[in-house]
């Protein structure tokens, strides 16, 4: 049961107040926090409690810093799970393996005595590498000759058996070294003699996945046995189905619909042919579970896992991660990472790139999912001068210009288009604002997790934050101790110090040092 202490300290900031008790278990986002418990995970701090005095609880302030650091630590350790598994991927490369081809002759190597294994030209030979300690050569005694021995020899001196092996044709091709349940045991270097039949032509059947194709079959493993479903994008109307035109201003709608709407054979036709230079995927991972077994999974490396290890899926993972998950549930917009929140899908879309980091910018360092979006990037580092053709104005980056033109000219003057009457609008504001008005749709928004303050912009929640409950004051007086958020308050504040009154009243002539002084004193007198 959830419950909040009687008046007392804070134990991780000394501020006093009315806080939550921090042995007592709360919910937040649908998991259970203890918050004594948190700070002894996170950096092995017990708080020291008594039964003669008031322990007293912990502010919100310093619960949504906590999260914060548990949150990080959380994504370290993932981040930490990745790279020893890329590690791992990158030591178990392909090994070459020799395979003999026997020659098409009628002798004892015939097709009566190929099994049924090798009885066609394609196939695959699983291979389980070994390292096997080189021994000193031991010296071997000479044999006697034996009429047996003698025997074995044919009119060109030689066995029979090394003289089929001389008129072989030898091929050597290379295997990739998989690892099913039933690998065969090979020592590195041994050769390995293969017979084909004498009526059959060796193909080139071994032919390498590119990059692309590894993906595409990833995605569509992913989708056939898991309920996750792809996003295409955040529309005018709401979020847009990957198979058809529909759009969805609820997410779980739109997840509703591709389970029940599309098909198998859509999903395995999912990004097929797309190239590696703009590739990357949405997906929706809410409540994420196996469609084989039923069980509930957390993120899409885990469900990579589960596949590969308990249903024995071909899924690939020397292969950057092009795939974005998004996890939706809560009334904002939220990063499941790192628990960063945005009021819009787009602006929550580019923070991901934070998190997956394939392609890196030379100059600023910043990472990408692919390279489409880097390059992308780079205007930004084009410096220069960029004249507007419209109306001759000058840039000293391209970004800049661009920016121009969208606000300034052509059809890009109005970007932000209403998605249900397909009015245009300068400011993205503007758009919420008529959306809210005109069609009842209401504006994505930011709550704020400390006092439930609602806000339109991730900036308006941002100043709150760090005003309110942070007591952020970087601004401080040089004749006094007061300490202000803005530089404007700290300009207004220093007229008590010097004294200067620079605003004056046209009808009485009276002068005031604030402007807001001015206001007041004619809206009481002379109105």
């Amino acid at each position: 049961m959830e419950s909040i202490s009687n008046e007392g300290m804070c134990r991780c900031c000394a501020s006093e107040g009315t806080f939550k008790d921090f042995l007592t278990t709360y919910h937040w986002m649908g998991e259970e926090e203890i918050y004594a418990d948190m700070l002894r995970d996170c950096f092995a701090i017990t708080l020291y409690t008594s039964d003669d005095v008031n322990n007293g609880g912990i502010c919100e302030v310093c619960i949504t810093q906590l999260r914060n650091a548990c949150n990080f630590k959380r994504q370290v350790q993932q981040t930490e799970e990745q790279f020893k598994k890329r590690v791992q991927n990158s030591v178990l490369k392909s090994s070459v393996i020799k395979l003999e081809m026997a020659g098409v002759d009628d002798g004892e190597h015939s097709d009566t005595n190929l099994s049924d294994e090798f009885s066609v030209t394609e196939f695959e030979v699983p291979i389980k590498e070994e390292k096997v300690e080189e021994k000193p050569k031991k010296r071997q005694a000479a044999k006697p000759s034996t009429s047996r021995a003698k025997k074995a020899k044919t009119e060109d001196g030689e066995p029979s058996a090394k003289r089929d092996l001389l008129d072989e044709k030898k091929t050597i091709i290379k295997l990739t070294a998989s690892h099913p349940k039933e690998a065969i045991n090979v020592r590195r270097g041994k050769i390995i003699r293969i017979t084909l039949q004498k009526d059959l032509k060796m193909k080139d059947t071994l032919t390498l996945l590119t990059e692309a194709e590894k993906h595409q079959n990833n995605i569509k493993e992913i989708l056939l046995n898991s309920n996750a479903t792809p996003i295409r994008c955040r529309g005018g109307i709401g979020y847009a189905c990957c198979f058809c035109t529909e759009q969805y201003p609820d997410p779980a709608d739109l997840k509703r619909h591709t389970i029940d709407n599309h098909n198998d054979t859509d999903k395995s036709n999912f990004m097929k042919g797309k190239d590696m230079h703009s590739y990357f995927v949405k997906l929706d991972i809410t409540d994420l579970n196996c469609n084989l077994c039923d069980q509930n999974i957390d993120n899409i490396e885990k469900l990579v896992k589960h596949l590969q290890t308990i249903h024995d899926k071909k899924l690939y993972t020397d292969i950057k991660d092009h795939i974005l998950p998004f996890k939706f549930g809560s009334e904002t917009l939220c990063c499941f990472i790192c628990c960063n929140f945005f009021n819009t899908f787009k602006a929550l879309q580019e923070h991901m790139n934070v998190h997956y980091r394939n392609y890196l910018c030379a100059v600023c360092g910043a990472g990408f999912v692919n390279k489409n979006i880097l390059l992308r990037h780079g205007d930004a580092h084009k410096i220069g001068t960029f004249t507007c053709e419209e109306c001759c104005r000058t840039f000293d980056t391209a970004r800049k210009k661009l920016l121009h033109d969208r606000s300034y000219h052509s059809g890009m003057k109005l970007p932000h288009k209403c998605g249900y009457c397909l009015e245009r609008f300068k400011e993205v504001w503007k758009k919420y604002e008529h959306l809210s008005k005109v069609h009842g749709i209401k504006s994505p928004g930011i709550k704020c997790q400390v006092c439930d303050k609602s806000f339109e912009t991730k900036n308006a929640w941002r100043l709150h934050t760090t005003r309110v409950h942070l007591l952020q004051r970087p601004h401080k007086c040089s004749d006094c101790d007061m300490e202000f958020y803005a530089k404007r308050e700290l300009e207004s504040h220093m007229v008590k110090h010097t004294g200067t009154r620079e605003f004056k009243c046209d009808i009485c002539f009276k002068s005031y040092g604030r402007q807001k002084t001015l206001k007041q004193h004619i809206k009481r007198v002379h109105s």
